[in-house]
């Protein structure tokens, strides 16, 4: 059987083939790698987020309503996978140092990029989406699940965070 093939046959294969799938999911990994880097602050950390996001991505694409709207739905699903990595990692022993972590040869230059990594997690995401990714704040509550408002403000903040650290 064909792995596109899931409990429906190849009905959703219509929406979006095997080709068009690894097509956009490449198109937007270093955009994945970016967010799950804001959230999680480690490498191997992000890379197996990102992974992951793809196989659950994969293995739930008969949800995917409309292929335009890939990158802010692999997005979601980004964001969640990443918050269940964090949520297993604290409860895990943790002996080494958090607060370190390392970065990818393009990412090791740009103090702005150093800076947003420096930011707690709520406003992370949101200048990655925002700056990075060119997401709106609309499209950004709804990856997120909050408020529009919500978004302005930690946008707001960030900034504000940004400009002290820097």
């Amino acid at each position: 059987m064909n792995m596109f093939m899931g409990e429906g046959g190849d009905k959703w294969l219509n929406k979006l083939n095997k080709d068009e799938f690894e097509s956009l999911v490449i198109e937007n990994q270093i955009s994945m790698y970016r967010l799950a880097m804001s959230i999680l602050k480690n490498t191997d950390d992000a890379e197996d987020a990102v992974s992951e996001t793809i196989l659950t991505a994969y293995e739930h694409l008969s949800s995917l309503k409309k292929s335009d709207s890939f990158k802010a739905w692999i997005m979601t699903i980004l964001v969640n996978v990443s918050k269940k990595m964090l949520r297993k990692k604290k409860r895990e022993v943790l002996y080494d140092n958090l607060g370190l972590f390392e970065k990818s040869i393009e990412e090791r230059t740009g103090e702005m990029w150093e800076a947003v990594l420096m930011l707690d997690e709520e406003y992370g995401k949101v200048v990655i989406l925002y700056y990075y990714e060119g997401f709106s704040t609309k499209e950004i509550a709804k990856i997120l699940h909050i408020p529009e408002g919500t978004v302005k403000s930690r946008l707001s903040r960030a900034r504000s965070k940004l400009q002290q650290i820097i």
